[in-house]
């Protein structure tokens, strides 16, 4: 291939940054309408990510995401969040995504 034919090619570049920091905090559920515990992740450029350790109802920056159509979906989100948050180590220095000066 001449290099002409390759700077023709398109390139595609996926911009999928990961969480930063996660927290578990006290709130009442909008789906479950009780109070209980949120597992939350915080991710440069897209907010908070949030899952119901109760119901396993799932919001991403505020917007609420729609369950999987498959069974035991609620505890597979459950199940993912605790998974990730074992996972994750406690606080990335970049918390919010800056460049330090």
């Amino acid at each position: 291939m001449t290099p002409d034919k390759e700077l023709a090619r398109p390139s595609i570049h996926i911009h999928a940054p990961q969480a930063t920091a996660k927290y578990i905090k006290a709130a009442i559920c909008l789906d479950c309408k009780k109070r209980t515990r949120m597992i939350q992740f915080f991710t440069p450029w897209y907010g908070f990510d949030s899952t119901c350790i109760r119901c396993g109802r799932t919001w991403c920056d505020g917007e609420w995401m729609p369950l999987e159509f498959c069974r035991n979906a609620r505890q597979s989100n459950i199940e993912h969040a605790k998974n990730k948050y074992r996972k994750m180590p406690p606080r990335n220095m970049n918390h919010f995504g800056l460049e330090s000066i």
